[in-house]
């Protein structure tokens, strides 16, 4: 599918109606790296942040940059909408929320829970019981 991406007309065809007339940008694989999310400026606690990508175009010299202002409540909101992809589906995949605290457990340290989301082992022996050497790993 993402072979036959026109990076002039990037818009899926018979999708998304209602933005048609929205700019569309396509981020390739290649220019997947371009893609940075960070401050505006010297990461005060109130601060904008920039998303920021490189957009394919027809050749390299028509590759646009493009950048979007988030407010926080806007960065929020982006953290929203993203939140609740699954692990593989994140951009790094090395974590995820743990389904008993809502705080972030790496993969490689979280167990699965009878319902199979990832948790803490803390919170695990916390909910459920378990051996005490399970608590501290």
């Amino acid at each position: 599918m993402t072979e036959d991406v026109d990076p002039e007309n990037p818009r899926p065809a018979g999708h998304y109606g209602r933005f048609r007339d929205a700019p569309w940008y396509y981020v390739s694989d290649d220019l997947a790296s371009t893609v940075m999310l960070g401050p505006a400026t010297d990461a005060e606690p109130g601060d904008d942040w920039i998303l920021s990508f490189s957009a394919e175009g027809r050749t390299d010299e028509d590759r646009e940059r493009v950048c979007v202002r988030l407010t926080p409540r806007a960065l929020h909101e982006l953290y929203i909408e993203a939140k609740d992809l699954s692990p593989d589906a994140r951009q790094a995949g090395h974590t995820a929320e743990c389904d008993l605290c809502g705080e972030s457990v790496p993969l490689e340290k979280a167990v699965p829970n009878p319902r199979g989301e990832p948790v803490h082992r803390r919170c695990y022996v916390d909910a459920y019981g378990g051996p005490e050497w399970l608590e501290g790993y």
